[in-house]
């Protein structure tokens, strides 16, 4: 293979027979499109050279590689050449330019004329360099080790040297002690000391400097100096070094500015309330509405994130959170099939289940605890009737029953000693029901991703296939998740004017897990004491019961009801969910060469989107027990039970939802140099439509094998008015049936799932303008129309724009000589972007499907009023920045402020209840986003061959400022506050807190008691009452700074990267210290209590058991005593790879063979807080993930 001009050839090996079949199938095609006898017809006068290799290229696909210093810019040709074979018209235009070339195949290496001449030098000079001279030979190549065709080989301190030819060698006579320079354009220049060497390998670099950068903006693609927006771009290389299960973990820690925390992808900071914060997503020019995590990485070429309004204006109402734009492969080679093969595997750490590191009482500690409590109740007197009280509460059957409380409660009634009660206890404090859980439940996790791409290219066309597939176990019994993508993506030189790109994308999804249970606590391990077994005294897995559904000793009250326990391991089986997900999308695109700088593009996507969902319960199932326990009627006159569900089989939830989605665009392009000035402009129209709908299906009485629900007749108005049936009214606290039975498992499995659709066209252009290489400047504006906001003509179309300008100094002539500076940018734009909020519409909406139940006619309920006044949010942005490359590029990157301004923002105002409504979401709110950015690369050691050692390092710093300048608040009271956290002057992830004033020592409301501070400074058990002004601002969830740093070191064909991450200045609410009510035990204990008040102990922990509150509030869930430092530092992962030597893969017909070895998530190296709690998952650590990865290319 070998590198021309960026674009790749190699000779065309055999490949495997595991692939025979699809290369067959690309084989055909460019036999199809190939093309032979190419001819030129150039009639022009007073031509630049350079203009006519470009028209000799165009017209033959021929690649034509020169160095610029070669040819003389002032040389003009006259041509008149029809019809005429490449070499001639190469010698057309080589001769009268004093030019030399080599053809080969389709390739030309053009060159200066070399002329001989004679140098006289002193005898002495002469006699003592003829000593030490001698002929030196040496192959360049790139990184992969392909040769470089035309790189310019100098002998240091002289003018004499060589040129690579078609094979990547040269040759020219040298001392031993003398130095050759290398340069290449796209490639870092490098000096090599020749020694005692006469054959020298060297392998150059990719020059990332931004010079050479091209940003891709889905619009257009501008070269980086004429950019005055602020955008990054990832490359394909970049994203390789590690590996990611998907697209979005990638991505972490390679933008300054863009955000990943908590798996929501943000960029510079939150500008809405309620509509969409993610950033758009555009994949080879056009917006899509399907997931990041469906692209395969293995298929991208080069990620641009668009930030500031210059680089996002252009996509108008949806630019306000940032543009992604994915630009997917194309084939390089001519004349060979590319196969590439990936595969990995994945180990992630089992679920770490330890008591004590969730934060819990060990089942010892637990055991300990509660029996202090048990003590005083049983047996210090205090209680009047223990175990009278016990019982009442076990016939209750208001939840399971503790093994110890039941241990307690046969001693005191005196069914066994103390001796045997101690002997129970120590049994219980050596049990561990979360391990005996996890050996039980969970497994090995592994994750398996193969990725297989093809890829060919010809003179006029070029296909791509790429082909993967991924499984994981999710490390769970019964539990799976699977994925398999196909891509194709075609491009035809269809005439010399038209040129068209076709591509298919799908994405097939399966995944199986538990089915929901509204009210079984069975497979929530830390509901479980800690001194619980699993397995009852026959090692069978026993019967567990939740919130009043009885318990061992109180099952259903007589009445032939069916028994809710619930066994933990059968219901994975017997209660499943299982999705299917189909996403088709199809792109084309007609590109059309009108004249010279005129170009069209006609482009259209449609995307398809199929879920299913199943919900399967069988009959054997907590779920369908549930429900014919709440649906059946008791006949004490003739002791029958009647239901009203069928009496077999369990249910069967299908719900189906499709989305169609298609946008279409014609733009015009133009662009023109002439001079010193360049213009690049374009213009165009854009259309599209959203479609999303669906539907719910149950069967009750279901039975899988046969595959049919029952033909009883089931009248779910009746069900939806039982409140109470048998069951539950002989509990002594009954509980509503339609919230635990109807609700959960019918009202939501037959639900409306209401048709939306929505239209938008928009109508847009765009200017660049650049002078002398040196000035920039740019305009675009766009209006966009939308079917969502149209009652008031005034709001239907909304007007975005943005401009822009860039200085490239190092062009100045106070620059040009000052070595260190390769590239010195500073930029500035000023814009309008968009944003819609797709929950509310300009006309009234009501909401259908449902019967009244009186009449038990069809009933329309009005959701919202109509608002002629909505219209689009608008964020104002505007960007000062500066990019940079010192020291021969080695140290490049770039620096920004930005400050955005959102305006219009959607937020829920009041209104008089007397209109109908008590509020409704306007136009009203306003908030600001302040920040700065700093994105810098730095090659501290570059290697120039296999041997040497190479260190770089990427790092990204970004700092956000997030406020609410204005918003409606309609809290009065204090626990209104809590989820009404928009507040005029904060953040919008704010955090608001009871303010903590320690325990209660019996003076105020009850010993061990939290206390709070009230209105005024006082002091009290319950304030959530009170108002607004006893809360505390405790901060924000949304770290305030997000740092990266990568640095990879390689050696040898061996690598190691090491990704950092810094998150902080945010905090998190966790591990609150809540209240427990006297008497009140249940499930694993809380760690923290081990340190509980108690008056011989006073601590600032709540008391517990005869020290438990009395009343619980919602306080000590939100107070600020459960308020912690959220900032850490973390290595991300750790990949070591080693690049196998390519002389060693010449007779496995191989181009390469690579592995990796990669670590995720080690022990964070710091966190702010000191009680080991993972700001990522609010409690444990994060688990660890150990990939193995191989790369193969024929």
């Amino acid at each position: 293979m070998k590198r021309v001009n960026g674009k790749w050839r190699e000779k065309l090996m055999l490949p495997s027979r595991w692939f025979v079949i699809a290369l067959f199938f690309l084989i055909a095609v460019n036999a199809w499109s190939e093309t032979h006898n190419k001819t030129v017809t150039i009639k022009k006068t007073n031509i630049t050279v350079v203009a006519a290799f470009d028209m000799i290229k165009q017209q033959t696909g021929a690649a034509i590689v020169y160095q610029e210093d070669a040819i003389n810019k002032d040389i003009r040709l006259n041509l008149d050449l029809v019809d005429v074979p490449l070499k001639a018209a190469i010698e057309a235009v080589c001769n009268p330019a004093g030019l030399e070339y080599t053809l080969r195949d389709n390739y030309v290496l053009v060159k200066k004329k070399v002329v001989k001449t004679v140098v006289k030098r002193s005898p002495v000079v002469a006699q003592s360099e003829s000593s030490n001279r001698r002929t030196v030979t040496g192959l360049v190549v790139d990184e992969k080790g392909e040769p470089l065709i035309g790189v310019n080989v100098t002998l240091v301190g002289t003018k004499y040297g060589d040129v690579t030819d078609i094979n990547g060698r040269f040759s020219l006579a040298a001392s031993t002690h003398a130095k050759l320079f290398f340069s290449y354009v796209g490639m870092v220049s490098c000096t090599i000391n020749i020694g005692n060497d006469t054959h020298l390998k060297i392998t150059m670099k990719e020059d990332n400097a931004m010079m050479n950068e091209v940003v891709v903006t889905g619009y257009q693609n501008i070269q980086k100096p004429k950019m005055t927006g602020s955008a990054v771009t990832i490359s394909s290389d970049k994203l390789m070094q590690r590996y990611t299960s998907n697209l979005l973990s990638n991505l972490e820690g390679q933008v300054a500015g863009l955000s990943t925390y908590g798996g929501e992808l943000k960029v510079r900071g939150t500008s809405s309330l309620y509509a969409e914060t993610s950033p758009l997503l555009v994949v080879d020019g056009l917006p899509i509405e399907g997931r990041l995590e469906d692209l395969n990485q293995y298929d991208i070429q080069s990620i641009n994130v668009l930030k500031d309004a210059a680089a996002t204006a252009i996509y108008g109402a949806r630019a306000s959170n940032g543009v992604i734009v994915i630009t997917t492969k194309n084939a390089n080679q001519r004349g060979k099939i590319d196969v590439a093969f990936n595969a990995n595997l994945s180990l992630k750490e089992n679920p770490i289940m330890d008591y004590n590191s969730n934060f819990y009482m060990n089942a010892a500690q637990q055991v300990a605890k509660e029996s202090e409590y048990y003590d005083y109740y049983f047996f210090s007197g205090a209680i009047a009737d223990p175990v009278g009280s016990t019982l009442s509460g076990y016939n209750f059957g208001n939840g399971p029953v503790s093994p110890l409380n039941y241990a307690y409660y046969r001693a005191a009634k005196g069914e066994i000693t103390m001796d045997e009660l101690t002997k129970i206890k120590t049994q219980l404090s050596h049990n561990n029901y979360a391990k005996e859980y996890a050996d039980a439940v969970y497994k090995q996790q592994v994750l398996q991703e193969y990725n297989l791409s093809l890829r060919s290219r010809s003179e006029k066309s070029q296909n791509n296939v790429t082909l993967n597939y991924q499984y994981d176990n999710a490390g769970i019994i019964n539990t799976m998740y699977q994925r398999f993508t196909a891509n194709y993506k075609g491009s035809f030189d269809v005439t010399k004017w038209m040129t068209a790109n076709l591509s298919i994308n799908s994405v097939y999804n399966k995944s199986r897990e538990r089915g929901y249970d509204a009210t079984s606590n069975a497979n929530n391990v830390w509901t479980h004491s800690a001194y619980e077994s699993l397995y009852d005294a026959n090692g069978n897995i026993r019967k567990m019961y939740g919130v009043s559904e009885g318990n061992e000793l109180w099952q259903g009250g007589g009445y032939g009801t069916l028994d809710l326990s619930s066994n933990p391991i059968d219901e994975f089986y017997n209660n499943t969910e299982t999705t299917n997900r189909l996403h088709m999308l199809y792109h084309a695109d007609l590109q059309f060469h009108i004249w010279d700088g005129l170009t069209a593009n006609v482009q259209g996507i449609y995307e398809y989107d199929q879920n299913t969902n199943e919900w399967l319960a069988t009959e054997d199932s907590h779920p369908a027990r549930v429900i014919k326990n709440a649906y059946c009627n008791y006949d004490p006159s003739t002791g029958t039970m009647s239901y009203m569900t069928p009496e077999t089989g369990g249910f069967r939830r299908t719900r189906n939802t499709n989305g169609q989605y298609w946008t279409t665009r014609g733009q015009l392009n133009y662009s023109k140099t002439f001079g010193k000035h360049e213009v690049n402009t374009l213009a165009g129209l854009e259309f599209r439509q959203t479609k999303y709908k669906g539907s719910n299906s149950l069967l009750l009485g279901y039975d899988d094998q046969l595959q049919t629900g029952s033909a009883v007749t089931v009248n779910f108005l009746d069900l939806y008015n039982q409140q109470y049936s048998p069951y539950y009214k002989s509990n002594l606290n009954p509980y509503d049936a339609r919230n635990y039975a109807f609700v959960p498992y019918i009202k939501n499995s037959m639900d409306n799932i209401r048709e939306v659709m929505h239209r938008f066209a928009s109508g847009y252009a765009n200017l660049t303008y650049t002078y002398d290489s040196r000035y920039n400047a740019f305009a675009s504006f766009r209006k966009d129309y939308s079917d969502v906001y149209g009652l008031n003509a005034k709001y239907r179309g909304k007007p975005l724009w943005s401009v822009g300008v860039a200085w490239n100094m190092e062009q100045e002539d106070f620059l040009k000589n000052v070595k260190p500076i390769n590239y010195l940018k500073l930029r500035y734009s000023y814009g309008v972007t968009g944003n819609i909020y797709q929950g509310a519409t300009s006309y009234m909406t009501a909401t259908t499907g449902s019967l009244n139940s009186y009449t038990k006619l069809p009933l329309a309920t009005i959701d919202s009023p109509a608002n002629p006044n909505l219209r689009w949010e608008q964020t104002r942005t505007s960007n000062l920045g500066v990019d940079f490359s010192l020291m021969t590029n080695r140290i490049r990157g770039s620096i920004d402020y930005y400050h955005k301004s959102a305006k219009d923002v959607f937020s829920n105002k009041s209104l008089d209840p007397t209109s109908g409504f008590t509020s409704m979401f306007v136009n009203t709110a306003d908030m600001n986003n302040n920040g700065i950015e700093v994105q810098v690369t730095a090659d501290w050691f570059r290697p120039n061959m296999r041997k040497a050692f190479g260190w770089s390092t990427s790092y990204t710093l970004a700092h956000n400022s997030n406020k609410v300048t204005n918003v409606e608040n309609p809290s009065m009271y204090a626990y209104q506050l809590l989820s009404n956290r928009f507040v005029k002057g904060y953040p919008a992830s704010a955090l608001w807190s009871y303010k903590f004033a320690g325990i209660d020592d019996g003076k105020i409301s009850g010993p061990g008691e939290t206390l709070w501070y009230g209105t005024g400074g006082t002091i009290s058990h319950s304030v959530q009452n009170a108002s607004t002004d006893v809360m505390e601002y405790s901060g924000q969830t949304d770290p305030k700074v997000i740092m990266g740093m990568d640095n990879r070191f390689e050696w040898n064909g061996i690598s190691l990267s090491v990704m950092m991450v810094y998150y902080g200045g945010h905090v998190m609410r966790c591990l609150q210290e809540t209240e427990y009510g006297q008497g009140s035990i249940a499930g694993a204990l809380p760690s923290y209590l081990v340190n509980s008040w108690t008056p011989q102990h006073p601590t600032s922990t709540p008391g517990f058991g005869q020290y438990g509150s009395t009343s619980i509030g919602n306080e000590s869930y939100y107070g600020n005593n459960s308020i912690y430092n959220a900032s850490f530092l973390k290595i991300r992962n750790i990949v070591l790879g080693y690049e196998v030597p390519k002389e060693m893969l010449h007779h496995l017909s191989l181009n390469r063979l690579a592995f990796n070895i990669q670590v995720d998530n080690p022990k964070a190296l710091w966190t702010a807080n000191k009680k080991g709690i993972d700001p990522e998952t609010l409690g444990v650590r994060t688990r660890s993930n150990y990939i193995f990865s191989i790369f193969v290319n024929y």
